[in-house]
């Protein structure tokens, strides 16, 4: 398996486990070691660049999307 599926494994894997309240910090964790990892979200499932993009609207990072 190469790095990208086994980080997405992971993320879908801790988002099954995790309880609702920290959902965000899962998703923060696994942008910010993807972004390490690879440097830009073009290679991500749609599903889990909206989760990305939705964390980022929480934030103030994104205004639309």
């Amino acid at each position: 398996m190469d790095k990208r599926a086994s980080l997405i494994q992971a993320l879908q894997t801790e988002m099954k486990r995790a309880a609702l309240g920290t959902y965000p910090a899962c998703i923060d964790s696994f942008a910010h070691l993807w972004d390490y990892e690879f440097g830009s979200f073009d290679q991500l499932p749609p599903e889990i660049a909206r989760l990305i993009a939705d964390r980022a609207a929480e934030l103030g990072w994104m205004d639309d999307f």
